[in-house]
């Protein structure tokens, strides 16, 4: 059961290639983008898209980069004055109620579950890169089916790193990383319908479905934004490099915004959809390396990290930290993690398995954090 999959289909060696240890390029411009106006759908494939890339100037800026109002905004935000200091910040305690998975080859196992995400039935859904599949779990971590296999041809997979679910149709949207960099999109079954993005895409790291079916893609390395619609047309790209350090996490709210989590920055970086810097949540000592970021069903900000233990930190919009909690247990290294609808976060780990967390937060119903029931 421990083989690669390498040895089981004779295919390709286990990937090690990881993101976390590439270096930021330095670039000189980098910032926000044109604004394009309002969305629209593009029928014509990918013809004249490349006309909306943004080299990152200010609008009406020429060539000349001046400090731009977004900076002065940061620098006014006081963000050091939100929070108390991290000496002060209590953590309450939390228990994951139910884990999953080992390492192997088989159903409900896992070579390296890097991504993981949750539809509308709280089903949960993972990445397994180096199996060249996507699994798909109940919210008990129950095995349902899976799709995918080591290839380039269509309805096969090859180093699937991330995943998302567009819940206005139920289907599956995976990112792939090196070879390919490209994203697939598969139904509510795990059937192919379409792949695209692989002559745009250099490093996609987060992706995620907003509540009108919009593809957001964040890569790193290249520090951009790419915002698709389902069928791969680009409606929008910006460059964030003036903003983002190691961007590894994404996520969308009712106010048009994209949420970005910053690993090397400590924080959570929010923007408007034509790519100007609107605040930050968080920030070193509160989130720090977070891993993610998502909404929950009351409409906060929930942020995970993995430093020193698996946390959670609860945020209003505004950027107001609503509660702080941390695993009683010590996590390897976590990949990634997803909310679920009855107050859990899903947390995907390096040691093969999945847990569930249930944690509290303002206007929900749960019974807060998961101190009742015990792991199994």
């Amino acid at each position: 059961l421990t083989r690669s999959v390498a040895a089981t289909n004779g295919a390709l060696p286990v990937n090690n290639f990881s993101d976390s240890n590439l270096v930021r390029p330095k670039n000189e411009y980098g910032g926000s983008s044109q604004s394009l106006g309002t969305f629209v759908t593009v029928d014509n494939g990918f013809s004249n898209q490349y006309e909306k890339w943004s080299m990152g100037l200010e609008p009406a800026s020429g060539l000349q980069l001046a400090e731009s109002p977004d900076l002065e905004l940061e620098k006014n935000m006081g963000i050091s004055n939100l929070y108390p200091p991290r000496a002060q910040i209590k953590r309450q305690k939390m228990i994951y109620h139910c884990k999953f998975g080992e390492f192997g080859v088989m159903e409900g196992q896992f070579t390296e579950p890097s991504g993981v995400a949750v539809n509308a039935q709280n089903d949960i859904i993972v990445a397994d890169t180096n199996n060249h599949r996507i699994q798909v779990f109940d919210k008990e971590g129950r095995f349902k089916f899976q799709f995918g296999e080591c290839g380039k041809r269509d309805g096969q997979l090859l180093y699937p790193n991330r995943v998302a679910v567009n819940r206005l149709t139920g289907d599956f949207i995976v990112t792939e990383r090196s070879p390919t960099h490209q994203i697939q999109i598969y139904n509510q079954y795990g059937q192919f319908l379409r792949k695209f993005g692989a002559n745009i895409l250099q490093h996609p790291r987060g992706v995620c479905v907003d509540s009108k079916g919009r593809i957001i893609v964040i890569e790193c390395k290249v520090m951009r934004v790419i915002i698709f619609d389902m069928f791969g047309n680009i409606l929008q790209k910006f460059s964030c490099s003036r903003y983002l350090e190691f961007p590894n996490g994404v996520c969308t709210n009712h106010k048009q915004e994209i949420l970005i989590s910053d690993n090397r920055a400590h924080c959570i970086k929010v923007f408007n959809y034509d790519g100007q810097f609107v605040r930050q949540i968080g920030g070193e000592g509160i989130t720090n390396y977070p891993i993610g970021v998502g909404i929950n069903y009351a409409g906060d900000v929930v942020v995970a990290d993995n430093h020193n233990n698996f946390n959670l930190t609860v945020f209003s919009q505004d950027g107001t930290m609503i509660s702080a909690l941390e695993s009683k247990v010590k996590h390897a290294q976590c990949f990634d993690v997803a909310l679920v609808e009855d107050g859990s976060v899903v947390l995907a780990s390096k040691d093969y398995r999945l847990y569930l967390y249930r944690y509290q937060s303002s206007g929900t119903t749960t019974a807060g954090a998961a101190t009742t029931g015990s792991p199994k």
